[in-house]
């Protein structure tokens, strides 16, 4: 089995965690809100981090970056490179207490196509498959199009939810009516926006989750969230403030969590047309030119924002795999801060006089996120751009981006799997619905000699091959700067009494890398 990233590591690790199944209760406090409790509504990570106690996957990732068994324990290839064939895992249930069988992964595969309105589908991550068939309860075979060293990727992100939800509606899933998985946890009752009720899920394949009964609030404001915490009102809370750390290190009762991520912030801007929603269409659309978007990289000051605004958690980025992580390119230099020289890549670009627009970003969804959109927006001034900043609520902003109501816009993207592939394909592959890539391109970057990069990259079963072919793709779009990277967030977390917290590299707060000491 192909070993991904050390990066990794054990804080990947869900279903794997070990845990004394104690009756003890759990209250956290986090930051972001899913938009649905749909697991296959939205690859978001807000939506996911819950997704992922609820419902489980075929392959999980180990301790150091291998794949491991999930719901699949074991796998192989045929000599063509072109049929999977899945042992599954025999006396599973369903948290309805029906048995988990091949049937419901065909079932799951067979569904993820057929939500409705998601703003990050999920389909990419099936787009290799030709065809999936339960040959019996325990055997699933699939076969692909074309060799797909990536399949066992793919499927570690996919949550497998039972064959009798039916046709039912993401609504459904909010309910609770068709919450039929086989994680850790299952669903009580989820209130939109405000708590998700959980219980442990007594007939659990895997090692036991500590807390029998966890109530998740969502507290969008850093402030409450610090505040709940102080006053024991939750045990755990996500996204700290980095300006709050020290100060909560000084509080006996309370232990903080940072660490790096493997999540980058960016900035997306929209490249599809010649016109673009928000800027006067008589400017046409700047960020057409590879001089414009160079020179509105070069206007940002990364090492400022860290320093100042995230108070040193975090580090300047350049690509979206930091060192450590499959398919990072060392040789990728780190952008520039140079405001002079974007003022010349503007002249030269035939907008030497700047033009107006709105730029936009989701509130309360990344560390801080209000005070860089504002630090961008004035560096974004400085050369010349008359800029206006708005703030849309995290919950309605993903979908609003999706559908192209913004120009240029913050966003950020997660390395869930220890290796760049799936970032590069979501974010950056031309978007192509039957080919599945392109989901989070929500910008309509593209390009020939990027996608033909990242094809080999797909098609390559030698690690030495793939990662090669990940780095030249990471090189063609840091050329274009088909994005504007910002900065890899740094986690911060922040934990109560006897609880030790394992953080994961992708920024997802998991309840179940809680447990108590």
């Amino acid at each position: 089995m192909t070993k991904l990233s050390k990066f990794f590591g054990a804080t990947a690790v869900i279903a794997l965690m070990a845990g004394t199944a104690g009756a003890q209760s759990l209250t956290a406090g986090l930051a972001a809100a899913p938009s649905s409790m749909d697991p296959h509504f939205a690859t978001t990570g807000q939506n996911q981090q819950v997704a992922a106690v609820l419902y489980d996957r075929l392959i999980h990732i180990d301790e150091e970056g291998n794949f491991a068994p999930g719901l699949a324990t074991a796998w192989e290839v045929s000599e063509d490179l072109l049929t999977w064939t899945f042992t599954l895992r025999e006396g599973v249930t369903f948290h309805d207490g029906s048995p988990f069988t091949a049937a419901d992964a065909v079932f799951t595969f067979d569904r993820i196509p057929q939500v409705p309105n998601s703003p990050a589908p999920f389909t990419q991550r099936l787009a290799a498959i030709e065809s999936a068939e339960a040959v019996d309860d325990y055997t699933l075979v699939i076969t692909t199009s074309a060799p797909a060293p990536g399949l066992p990727t793919d499927l570690s992100t996919i949550y497998i939810v039972s064959q009798d939800v039916g046709d039912a509606a993401s609504a459904d899933f909010d309910r609770g009516t068709a919450a039929i998985g086989t994680g850790p946890y299952r669903q009580v009752s989820y209130s939109p926006g405000e708590n998700l009720v959980l219980e442990r899920n007594p007939d659990y394949w895997g090692d036991a989750p500590d807390f029998e009964n966890v109530n998740i609030r969502f507290l969008e404001n850093s402030a409450s969230r610090v505040a709940s915490l102080q006053a024991g009102e939750v045990d755990f809370i996500d996204a700290v403030p980095p300006n709050d750390l020290d100060r909560l290190r000084e509080i006996a009762e309370i232990e903080v969590i940072a660490e790096p991520s493997a999540r980058m912030v960016y900035m997306g801007v929209d490249q599809l047309e010649d016109t673009t929603v928000m800027i006067d269409p008589s400017v046409g659309n700047p960020f057409q030119d590879q001089r414009v978007r160079e020179a509105l990289s070069l206007a940002i000051n990364r090492e400022a924002i860290i320093d100042r605004i995230q108070f040193q958690s975090g580090a300047p980025a350049n690509q979206f795999a930091p060192e450590g992580i499959f398919g990072h390119n060392p040789d990728i230099p780190q952008p520039e801060y140079d405001p002079e020289r974007a003022r010349a890549l503007l002249e030269e670009a035939g907008y030497g006089d700047g033009w107006s627009m709105t730029i936009h970003g989701p509130a309360g969804r990344y560390v801080n996120d209000t005070d860089v959109l504002l630090a961008v927006g004035q560096m974004w001034s400085q050369i010349g751009l008359d800029i206006n900043v708005e703030n849309v609520p995290a919950n309605v902003y993903f979908g609003a981006a999706t559908d192209r109501e913004f120009s240029a816009f913050m966003v950020a993207f997660g390395i869930t799997t220890g290796e760049s592939s799936l970032a590069l394909r979501n974010v950056l592959g031309t978007a192509d619905e039957d080919r599945g890539w392109g989901s989070n391109n929500r910008f309509s970057y593209s390009s020939e000699a990027f996608d033909a990069a990242l094809s080999q990259a797909f098609e390559a079963f030698e690690d030495e091959d793939r990662e090669a072919a990940l780095r030249e793709a990471a090189a063609i779009a840091a050329e274009d700067v088909a994005v504007i990277p910002l900065y890899w967030e740094g986690n911060n977390w922040a934990v109560r009494g006897e609880l030790d917290f394992i953080p994961s590299p992708d920024g997802r707060s998991l309840i179940t890398n809680l447990s108590t000491r």
